[in-house]
């Protein structure tokens, strides 16, 4: 099995291009996989310099409907017209974030449901991709644990009320890279928006005993400005710890997760957490 960073906020090449996306590629039993497609279009540009297939996707697996996920879609289904694309049900609600005094939609909207109607796959809360590949979800999860950011949210019935948004369209992935499934897991997020913690007790009611090879994405703790964070301290160092706790042999921060977020993780995580800047690749 093999993950390759497409793009994320830096890359290791000079050639290759980076932005505030985040985009796997994923070879996994002779198939490929796409998580996430980026804020635009050059994740793919980036496939076609490292020469990976991207015109040769079985899927591809959104894990929330923010653009920096999404927005690189039409790029990738240029290519791969009859690729299911797999995403919660409730990526559909309409999000919003707030800057000052005006708002912003965060996600695709309507006419990407409509156009990839065909292509989509929409589910509740937990789904196959294909055997050893897995999408779940926070189904009970403590409300302390989810990220504090709390400037998303969506609008009530009268399209005036601003109702704070629970991040009911999140899903992660959960692969398994060895033949037992009993070796281990990897669990991919793309913002763990609803808390990494509650991700990680999840994976380990639903997969109990398995040990957790390695724990890759971002954890959203910056915002734009990768030097700063968007959260208090403490829910950085109370993530690392979870992620200590879990008994992760490996954790893969990028994107979200921004300099300072990871060097506050680092100094709990040490030799446990790494960088995955785009163009690096793993082998499970």
């Amino acid at each position: 099995m093999k993950i390759v960073c497409l793009i994320e906020n830096t890359a290791t090449d000079e050639n290759l291009f980076a932005e505030d996306g985040f985009s796997l590629f994923v070879e996994y039993n002779g198939r490929s996989y796409l998580i996430d497609t980026g804020l635009t279009g050059k994740a793919v540009d980036n496939a076609r310099r490292m020469r990976l297939p991207i015109n040769d996707l079985d899927a591809v697996v959104l894990t929330h409907n923010h653009l920096a996920h999404t927005g690189g879609i039409d790029a990738v289904m240029r290519l791969n017209p009859g690729a299911d694309i797999y995403l919660r049900a409730d990526g559909k609600t309409e999000v919003f974030k707030k800057n000052g005094l005006f708002k912003a939609a965060v996600g695709q909207g309507r006419s990407f449901f409509k156009k990839y109607a065909d292509n989509l796959i929409l589910y509740n809360s937990f789904s196959e991709v294909c055997e050893g590949f897995y999408l779940a979800s926070c189904e009970d999860f403590e409300e302390k644990l989810i990220n504090p950011d709390r400037t998303y949210f969506t609008l009530g019935e009268d399209d005036k009320k601003q109702v704070p948004f629970d991040f009911s369209d999140e899903s992660f992935a959960v692969i398994f890279p060895k033949k037992r499934k009993a070796d281990g897991l990897i669990l991919v997020g793309g913002c763990f928006h609803c808390g990494a913690a509650n991700m990680l007790e999840t994976v380990r009611e639903r997969w109990h005993g398995i040990p957790i090879l390695a724990v890759i994405g971002g954890f959203h703790f910056s915002a734009a400005n990768p030097k700063a964070l968007n959260v208090p301290t403490d829910f950085v160092t109370s993530t690392a710890r979870a992620l200590k706790s879990s008994g992760a042999e490996k954790v893969y921060a990028c994107h979200c997760t921004g300099f300072k977020g990871f060097d506050i993780m680092d100094e709990i995580l040490g030799d446990r957490i790494l960088y995955f800047a785009g163009g690096e690749a793993l082998e499970f």
